[in-house]
């Protein structure tokens, strides 16, 4: 029997929750779906300049499975550039810091300790109209006004 996969710790949400090219309608079935953890890999290979061993040390992973996911999502992301799909970046087998939100009145990201609950309002604010980024970009929710 395999072994279960190790979680990849991500450090950073990305900012936004995909992309679609110009001139065409938003098609999800069409779309190529980037996992979280491809997403961290070619941020910390390609954006921050990190070899692979480092980026495996940040996301506590080794550095041939670093290897393979990097791979797999330049793939995904050349595939989705040559036959003009849309990306779409949720979902994946990670950890995250905390539990991410965005405030809905004035967009401001924070994260807040996984032991907190309950009572949490924005800290720039003070809204309570909160969505859960962490819910949203690992689960897909499809249910806030940013993801439908």
């Amino acid at each position: 029997m395999p072994r279960g996969k190790a979680l990849r710790t991500l450090h950073e949400l990305p900012i936004v929750k995909g992309f679609r090219p110009f001139w065409m309608r938003p098609n999800y079935r069409q779309g190529i779906v980037l996992c979280l953890e491809e997403y961290e890999a070619l941020r910390l290979i390609d954006y921050e300049g990190l070899i692979h061993e480092d980026a495996a040390r940040k996301m506590n992973i080794s550095r041939p499975t670093v290897t393979r996911i990097y791979e797999k999502a330049r793939k995904k992301l050349s595939q989705a550039l040559v036959e003009g799909r849309s990306i779409l970046i949720e979902g994946g087998d990670v950890k995250l810091n905390g539990v991410h939100f965005m405030c809905e009145d004035c967009n401001h990201r924070f994260v807040v300790e996984s032991s907190l609950n309950g009572n949490i309002c924005c800290p720039k604010c003070q809204s309570r109209r909160l969505i859960s980024l962490s819910e949203c970009f690992v689960r897909g929710c499809r249910r806030c006004r940013r993801c439908r």
